[in-house]
C-alpha cells in the first residue's frame, strides 16, 4: 500500500505549498527560554508543547559533543497550537482530489487517512523543532510513513470545542479508525533525529541582544547592525522573516491598543495631496508631502489616507460604502446557505504558481477569505461569485478596486521618487534631478504596478497575461477560541510582510489591523488613528464625535441621500517588499497582523495587494535612474516582476 501512496506525495505536497499563497499555517509557539545546555538537562516548554532529549547525556559540562551531529529528541505537540486539524484536512482533500475515488476500497481510503495523519504530525514536529533551534535530520529511507519517530499518546480533540475526546491511543494506527481528517489531535513523538541549526548572523545578534536594546540604540543613532544591510533578494527574504519572527505575539483589546502619537507620521493625509495634480509646477514632488509619506512609511509602517480630502469630496467614499455592503452581503449569504458556500472553489492557481483565486477557511472559522482577481477584460474571478453577488455588487468591487489602486500607486510614486532623489542617481542634471526622479517613478507605477487594466501605449516588452496579479481579498476575522487558556485578544492572522508594492487596507468598522511600529517598537493600530481623525473633524464642526455615520446629500433632487459609515472615508497603506526594493531599502516592508477579540464583533476587511505585472521587467535605468550604490537594486535589474516575486517566496513549508 505504501507503494501506492508515496509516489503521489511530491505532487500533492507541491499543490499544498502553492495553495498557501503566502499564508503561514503554523503559529508562533512561545517555548520557555532554551539555552543549548538545557537540552542536556531535560524538558523545555510547558503544557502540551514540550521538548527534551530522548536519552540521558552528560550534564556536567565536560562532554565534547559535536552539536552538528544529530541527536534523538522527544516532543509533545498540541494539535490546536500547531493546527493539525486544518493541515490534515488539506492533505487528505488533496489526496482524494488527485486520486480516482470511484470504487476505492475501505482499505485504500484508510491508508490515505493514515498517511494524512502521519504527514501532518511530521510537519508539525518539523516546525516545533525549528522554533527550538533544531532541524529534523532524517535519512531518505526514514522519510516514509511511521519511520521518522515513535508516536504515542495520541489524543483526539473535538473539532468544535477543541477539547479532548475518547481515550489516549498508543499509535496513529489505533487512532485513525476514530479520527476524521480535519480533526485536531495532540501527540507525543520520541526518538526524532535532529541537530542544531547553524546560527545565521541575524540569529547570533538576536542571541546577544534578545530584547533589541542594541538594535534600538543603533536605530536612534541612524546606524545599522551587520545583519540589517540588504544587499540581495536573499538578504531581503531573511530580513523580512527575521523582523516578523521577532515581533511580540501578545495582543490587546482596542481600548488598550496604541493609536499613534501627535506627530506628522501618524496624521491622516488627504488623497488629493498625493495625486499627480498636486506635484510642483516643475513636475517635482511636493516636499511637504514627501516628508509626511516617508515619515509614516519608514518610521511607523503605515500611512492613513482620507479619500474625501477633509470632507469635501465624497464620491470615492460612497464607492467604498458600496464595497462594504457587498462584503457583508457575501459573508452573510455563505453563512446562511452552506450549499451556496460549497459551490465556491478552493484556492486555485490562475497565474503561475502563486496567483490564486478561491475561498478558504482557517482556524475553525477564525479567518475566512475569498481571493478575487480581475481579468483584464473586466470579468471577476472566481466566476462562482456571480451566484452570490449581483451586478451592482460586482460594480462596487470594481470601482472600489480602482479607487484604492489609484491612491496606492500615488504613494508608490512618491516613495520611489523620494528614494531616487536621496540616492542622487539623477545627478547628471542637477537642476532637473528631482523632476527626473518623479518622471521615472511615474513610469514605474504606470508600467510595473498591476492595477488590473491592460498596459497600453507602453514602449516596453511585456507579457502581462490576461489576469491581474493584484488580488482583492474579502475577509472575515473573529476569535473563535473558547478554551480556558485562550487570551481575550489574539492574533488570528500572524505577523508577516507582503510581496507587494503596497497593501491597501480600507479601514474597517471594527479595528484589528496592527502594524509593527519600528520607531516606537510596538504594535500600532492605524484604524484607530483614522477614527480619531473622524472624531476631531466632527468636533470642530460641532457634530457628535461619537456618531458612526454621516448623511451625504444627493448630488441633485433625483438622488437619495447616502448614510455614509465613518470608516468608508479612509484607507491604510502598508508598504510591501517590492517597495522596499524600488526605494533602495529606504522604506522597509511593514510587518503587520490581524488581531481579534474573544466574543467581540466580527471584523470584515477587503485589502488589495498591489503587485507587479507578470512578464514586465524592472529596468533600473528607466524607472530608478540606475542602481547607484544599491546591490539589491542591481541584482533585480532586468528581472521580471514574477521572477522577483518567486525569488522572495520561502523555500520550505513553514
Amino acid at each position: 500500500m505504501k507503494e501506492l501512496v508515496c509516489p503521489i506525495f511530491i505532487f500533492i505536497f507541491t499543490s499544498l505549498l502553492l495553495q498557501a499563497d503566502g499564508f503561514a499555517l503554523f503559529p508562533r509557539i512561545h517555548w520557555s527560554p532554551r539555552p543549548r545546555a538545557l537540552y542536556a538537562q531535560g524538558e523545555v516548554g510547558r503544557g502540551d508543547n514540550w521538548i527534551e532529549r530522548s536519552f540521558p547525556v552528560d550534564t556536567t559540562g565536560t562532554s565534547n559533543e559535536n552539536i552538528k551531529i544529530a541527536q534523538d529528541y522527544s516532543l509533545g505537540i498540541n494539535g490546536v497550537d500547531f493546527q493539525t486539524g486544518p493541515l490534515s484536512k488539506r492533505m487528505f482533500d488533496a489526496i482524494m482530489t488527485t486520486n480516482f475515488q470511484e470504487g476505492m476500497s475501505d482499505e485504500v481510503k484508510r491508508a490515505f487517512t493514515l498517511y494524512s495523519m502521519d504527514f501532518t504530525a511530521k510537519e508539525a514536529t518539523r516546525v516545533a523543532l525549528d522554533q527550538n533551534g533544531l532541524v529534523m535530520s532524517l535519512p531518505e529511507e526514514l522519510e516514509d510513513e511511521g519511520l521518522w519517530g515513535d508516536v504515542d499518546s495520541v489524543q483526539l480533540l473535538d473539532i468544535d470545542t477543541e477539547k479532548p475526546i475518547g481515550p489516549v491511543y498508543d499509535s496513529f494506527q489505533e487512532a485513525v479508525s476514530h479520527w476524521t481528517p480535519g480533526q485536531p489531535f495532540n501527540f507525543v513523538v520520541r526518538q526524532v533525529p535532529a541537530k542544531m541549526k547553524e546560527l545565521t548572523l541575524e540569529e547570533i545578534i538576536q542571541a546577544i541582544d534578545p530584547n533589541s536594546e542594541f538594535r534600538q540604540q543603533a536605530a536612534g543613532a541612524n546606524m545599522t547592525l551587520p545583519d540589517e544591510d540588504i544587499n540581495s533578494l536573499r538578504d531581503l527574504a531573511n530580513d523580512v522573516a527575521r523582523r516578523a519572527d521577532f515581533t511580540p505575539e501578545a495582543a490587546t483589546t482596542e481600548i488598550n491598543a496604541f493609536a499613534g502619537l501627535d506627530k506628522r507620521g501618524y496624521k491622516v493625509i488627504s488623497a488629493g495631496s498625493l495625486s499627480r495634480d498636486s506635484v510642483n509646477a516643475d513636475g517635482s514632488e511636493n516636499q511637504a508631502t514627501i516628508m509626511h509619506v516617508m515619515d509614516a512609511l519608514v518610521a511607523h509602517g503605515a500611512l492613513v489616507v482620507d479619500l474625501t480630502d477633509g470632507g469635501t469630496k465624497y464620491q470615492s467614499a460612497i464607492e467604498m460604502k458600496r464595497l462594504w455592503d457587498a462584503v457583508k452581503k457575501f459573508f452573510d449569504k455563505i453563512a446562511n446557505d452552506k450549499e451556496l458556500a460549497g459551490k465556491l472553489p478552493g484556492m486555485t492557481s490562475v497565474v503561475g504558481s502563486f496567483a490564486k483565486v478561491g475561498y478558504a477557511d482557517y482556524d475553525n472559522g477564525s479567518m475566512q477569505f475569498l481571493e478575487t482577481r480581475w481579468e483584464r477584460n473586466g470579468d471577476l474571478l472566481p466566476s462562482e461569485i456571480l451566484e452570490i453577488l449581483d451586478d451592482s455588487d460586482i460594480d462596487a468591487l470594481k470601482k472600489s478596486f480602482d479607487t484604492v489602486c489609484a491612491v496606492g500607486k500615488d504613494v508608490v510614486r512618491i516613495a520611489t521618487a523620494a528614494a531616487g532623489m536621496d540616492a542622487d542617481v539623477f545627478d547628471d542634471d542637477e537642476d532637473q534631478g528631482d523632476v527626473l526622479a518623479s518622471q521615472a517613478a511615474t513610469k514605474l507605477v504606470d508600467e510595473l504596478v498591476d492595477d488590473g487594466k491592460p498596459l497600453r501605449d507602453a514602449d516596453i516588452d511585456h507579457e502581462e497575461g490576461p489576469i491581474s496579479m493584484s488580488p482583492h481579498r474579502l475577509c472575515r476575522y473573529s476569535n473563535t477560541r473558547q478554551d480556558e487558556d485562550s487570551a481575550k485578544a489574539r492574533e488570528v492572522f500572524g505577523a508577516h510582510t507582503d510581496s507587494s508594492f503596497i497593501t491597501a487596507v480600507p479601514v474597517a468598522a471594527v479595528s484589528g489591523l496592527e502594524v509593527y511600529d519600528e520607531d516606537e517598537a510596538r504594535w500600532y493600530r492605524p484604524e484607530l488613528a483614522a477614527r480619531l481623525h473622524w472624531q476631531q473633524e466632527r468636533t470642530k464642526r460641532g457634530d457628535d464625535p461619537n456618531a458612526d455615520t454621516e448623511v451625504i446629500p444627493g448630488v441633485d433632487e433625483n438622488e437619495d441621500d447616502v448614510e455614509l459609515p465613518w470608516h468608508a472615508r479612509y484607507v491604510v497603506l502598508v508598504p510591501g517588499e517590492f517597495l522596499q526594493i524600488v526605494s533602495r531599502d529606504e522604506v522597509p516592508s511593514a510587518v503587520h497582523r490581524v488581531v481579534a477579540v474573544q466574543d467581540g464583533p466580527v471584523r470584515l476587511s477587503a485589502p488589495i495587494l498591489l503587485r507587479g505585472r507578470p512578464g514586465t521587467k524592472l529596468d533600473v535605468a528607466r524607472y530608478l535612474g540606475g542602481a547607484g550604490e544599491s546591490k539589491l537594486v542591481a541584482e533585480c535589474d532586468g528581472k521580471s516582476m514574477d521572477e522577483i516575486h518567486n525569488t522572495m517566496q520561502p523555500s520550505s513549508f513553514q
